[in-house]
């Protein structure tokens, strides 16, 4: 380690980017340095942090220019003196932890003092910690792991003499072992105390340790007593809480009242302003296309509240002449323009055709948008498949693609990632005999749905889209097909 030398000093000032021009430095890091001495800090007239813990430091020195002073860190240095500070009459935090201080001294003149960390140190008795109570200002007093070991009275008078003592750290301390019911003790008595050893104080728990440090001290501390009234002032806290919860419930109640007086007197205008009647509610739609009940296209942004809508349809109920405003929070919609791309896609996505919706069909069960139409539309339709229709179509798709490619019938073979098994070559022959069955079962779904709508008394579905989707968005399940055919057994 070496003394603080100016070449030094110049050294770190430019390592750190500091300014080149001494007095216009406000914070100096000299942390971790191995200096042995403070020196030749006059010209830095302007700091208000310095940073010196770290180094082999054994006094306080060199600071005689430091006037503006706030912070002072001194730790893990070799300090066993607090000395030569005279000159920081403004300095609001001191940390001279983990040094050999024996004694809190020197330092009233630090009227605006309000944070000494003097920790793992050697304080030994109530006289080392007693020049604490003559700083006005002291907000946080750390004394932590020393050794103060003397009469636990003599230590909390000290600490409750300090009228602005917020936070105490005392922890560490043979005296605590000493001082009867420690955390209420310290609570009662240091009226002004919101932190204590790692731990808040809270307003319930102050009133609890104030209730009950009043009787300590008027029985001679009698502590059945004092307890019985910290359990007192238990039961009014949590009345007073219950309370507090009861009339907030009650004013919500005639908050929600007040509200509902306000709309039906609002309802009423309306309808003194509408003869007798509140005006009706729009719908108003997301998308191009609304649907009736009887399955009809509606080319209308807005339609009437009587008109039903598919689950598909996104839809907003407005006031009548306020649907340009949000009727929850009453800011102005902007009406703005869809762009093409996402028109285009939308359009590509529902296929651009009639979507024929009955009316019996819960809007929960309805199926979403059909996929992109295939090569078999006129088979499976143009909605979305069933799972046994779908089945039934990838292994139709599969004898279509396969047919005359022997080499793809190979018994076990997988052919493009088909979920249908490859099957013996001979099974090739029979295309012919499936595709009639399956022109045979299209007939059957499409007289089932017929006499189902009927039934219904649903107008006839279009001849082009008599399609299975139909016949399972009627009664909502496949109809049921008889079990005898090479068909059905792929299944």
């Amino acid at each position: 380690m070496s003394e603080m030398s100016p070449e030094a000093l110049k050294a770190i000032i430019k390592k750190d980017k500091q300014y080149m021009t001494p007095e216009l430095n406000d914070k100096l890091y000299l942390h971790y340095k191995g200096f042995r001495k403070i020196e030749n800090l006059e010209p830095y007239t302007g700091l208000k942090v310095l940073w010196l813990e770290g180094n082999g430091l054994d006094k306080i020195e060199g600071l005689g220019a430091q006037n503006k002073m706030r912070t002072l860190y001194l730790q893990e240095n070799i300090i066993n003196k607090l000395e030569n500070l005279e000159s920081m009459v403004d300095l609001d935090t001191l940390n001279v932890s983990k040094n050999f201080v024996g004694k809190i001294e020197n330092l009233s003149h630090m009227t605006k003092l309000s944070t000494l960390i003097i920790s793992n140190n050697n304080l030994k008795d109530a006289a080392s910690i007693a020049h604490a109570a003559t700083l006005p200002n002291l907000h946080a007093l750390d004394i932590q792991s020393n050794k103060i070991d003397d009469d636990p009275e003599a230590v909390l008078s000290i600490l409750e003499s300090c009228p602005e003592l917020r936070v105490v750290y005392l922890k560490g301390n043979d005296v605590v072992k000493k001082i009867k019911h420690y955390r209420k003790t310290i609570i009662s008595r240091c009226k002004s105390l919101r932190y204590l050893d790692d731990r808040p104080v809270f307003d319930d728990e102050r009133r609890r340790c104030d209730a009950w440090g009043k009787v300590m001290k008027e029985t001679d501390g009698d502590v059945d007593k004092a307890n019985a009234a910290e359990r007192e002032e238990i039961a009014n806290i949590r009345r007073e809480k219950k309370e507090r919860e009861e009339r907030a419930f009650l004013q919500f109640e005639e908050m929600v009242k007040e509200g509902q007086k306000i709309k039906k007197a609002r309802e009423e205008e309306e309808r003194k302003a509408n003869g007798g009647k509140l005006p009706e509610k729009e719908i108003i739609s997301t998308d191009h296309k609304t649907f009736g009940l009887d399955g009809s296209k509606i080319d209308e942004k807005k339609v009437s509240a009587d008109v039903g809508v598919g689950s598909h349809i996104a839809k907003i109920d407005r006031e009548k002449g306020n649907s340009n405003k949000n009727p929850f929070s009453g800011e102005k919609i902007l009406d703005v323009k869809e762009s093409k791309v996402v028109t285009d896609a939308r359009n590509q996505r529902w296929n651009e055709g009639d979507r024929v919706l009955s009316k019996n069909v819960p809007l929960s069960d309805l199926p979403p948008p059909p996929p992109p139409s295939s090569n078999n539309e006129e088979i499976w339709g143009a909605d979305e498949l069933t799972e046994e229709a779908a089945k039934e179509k990838e292994i139709e798709e599969y004898y279509t693609k396969t047919a005359g490619d022997s080499a793809n019938f190979e018994k076990g073979e997988r052919v493009d990632g088909n979920a249908a098994q490859a099957m013996d070559s001979g099974m090739a022959a029979e295309l012919a005999g499936l595709e009639e069955k399956a022109a045979k079962l299209r007939m059957e779904a499409a007289q089932d749905a017929e006499e189902r709508r009927k039934l219904e008394e649903l107008p006839p579905a279009p001849k082009s889209v008599a399609t299975k989707t139909q016949a399972t968005g009627v009664g909502g399940k496949w109809p049921a097909k008889k079990k005898s055919s090479d068909f059905d057994e792929l299944d």
